[in-house]
């Protein structure tokens, strides 16, 4: 696997998904994309994207993602062998700009229902606490805070914060679970991990077509690195959205199919496009568009098209 190319990467970890009982959508090959494939069973949606070296990830591409995988209810999920300076380890949570990484042999193990426990942070190792859980055990046992930190090697306002819930490194980790056992230790939850810091969304609408949409009240959120140009709420409805498409047949092959496995409707407006679907994805046009003043009667017109 550590000689495994990017390409190879990709299509192993694919393949992984889909023997693990995933719905996978195409490969999108076209470029730039801050995402290279979309994964669902049942509930769980994964945005995945696969990359040699997971320093190549830069700032924009991971708020894209994060930003993305928000919108439709899913948890980013990128796949890496090394950084520049290391091979990534198995069984370890990277991090970049919030995003979660991890290797192939890391997210078979998830797969298997074996998750990971171990994050990767400057400055080392750290797992997360239960600090109730903590809290608990410690009384149980009759340890008092200053007793527990002086066997542990920590400050007391330590294991204050532990049992607040603050990450513990994973040498003091393991020297209270020597002590209490290792209930207290928290797995990884992904989908908590993408959402415990703010994110701000940068919303710069320049096509006409969308600021259109938004003034009938839909909320837009572009995206400058995908298959499509937006991602827009009308109503109660989240639907995957493109825009004057260039390569028209295979942009919207490619939104129909994602659009199959997140489970969200899509459409695709244009300037001047003679039909009104292609690829099952509805087709409106910026002439009908501008006649439409209500957001339901949009809406009706591209379920109608689907």
């Amino acid at each position: 696997m550590s000689l495994m190319k990017k390409e190879e990467l990709l299509e192993e970890t694919r393949h992984l998904l889909i023997k693990a009982g995933f719905y996978c959508s195409e490969v999108c090959r076209i470029r730039p994309s801050s995402f290279d494939f979309v994964a669902r069973k049942d509930n769980m949606l994964l945005i995945v994207k696969v990359l040699n070296n997971i320093d190549a990830m830069n700032e924009d591409v991971a708020r894209e993602l994060i930003s993305i995988s928000r919108f439709l209810d899913g948890v980013p999920v990128v796949v890496g062998k090394r950084s520049c300076s290391s091979m990534l380890e198995d069984d370890v949570v990277y991090f970049r700009y919030g995003v979660p990484i991890m290797t192939y042999a890391t997210l078979e193990n998830y797969l298997q229902g074996i998750p990971p426990f171990v994050s990767a942070a400057p400055g080392g190792f750290y797992v997360n606490i239960d600090g109730e859980m903590l809290r608990r055990i410690r009384k149980e046992r009759g340890y008092s805070v200053g007793h527990l930190a002086r066997v542990v090697g920590v400050s007391r306002r330590a294991i204050r914060m532990y049992e607040e819930g603050e990450r513990a490194s994973i040498e003091v980790a393991e020297r209270m679970a020597e002590l209490m056992g290792p209930d207290f230790i928290k797995p990884i939850n992904l989908w908590e991990e993408i959402w415990k810091e703010e994110l701000s969304i940068k919303r710069e609408i320049h096509h006409e077509m969308l600021k259109i949409v938004e003034k009938m009240g839909a909320f837009i959120f572009p995206t400058q690195r995908s298959p499509f140009h937006a991602i827009s709420e009308m109503l109660d409805e989240r639907l995957i959205v493109g825009v004057n498409e260039r390569r028209i047949e295979e942009k919207a092959r490619l939104i129909a199919n994602i659009s199959k496995v997140v489970e969200r409707d899509s459409v695709i407006f244009m300037e001047k496009f003679g039909r009104k679907n292609i690829e099952g994805v509805p087709v409106i046009k910026k002439e009908e568009l501008k006649r439409i003043r209500d957001m339901e009667k949009l809406i009706e017109l591209i379920l109608e098209r689907k």
